[in-house]
């Protein structure tokens, strides 16, 4: 059977870089294969350079800001996704004065392994 989940009733905990975090579909409310989290950037918030093992989508709700992927640097806003493949580094950050607000979407039922590049 399904389950349904309201956003604001979710905890927010701090994503691997700092910054609030909430777990929305994941291993804790019996996910198998998917991970769907929220994240928000207040203006000036940054996730720094990173990689993951597996493929991502950021699914950009409100705000502006930058994703970089390697060495392309794109623009991002409400209505905008970006996927990432496999050990691509990338991070983003939020350009404009209003919050950043996005979805994470990983495969696996949990937020994917995280190494910072230096």
């Amino acid at each position: 059977m399904g389950t349904r989940v309201e956003h604001a009733r979710m905890l927010a905990g701090p994503s691997p870089s700092g910054l609030p975090l909430r777990h929305l579909i994941s291993a804790g409310i019996g996910s198998r294969d998917l991970y769907l989290g929220e994240q928000w950037l207040a203006p000036g918030d940054t996730v720094r350079l990173h990689t993951h093992e597996v493929e991502e989508i950021l699914v950009f709700l409100a705000g502006t800001g930058e994703v970089t992927l390697g060495e392309q640097v794109v623009p991002v806003g409400a209505g905008v996704s970006v996927h990432i493949p496999p050990g691509e580094v990338h991070g983003f950050n939020n350009t404009g004065e209003d919050e950043l607000r996005l979805l994470v979407i990983f495969p696996g039922n949990e937020f994917a392994r995280t190494d910072f590049v230096e």
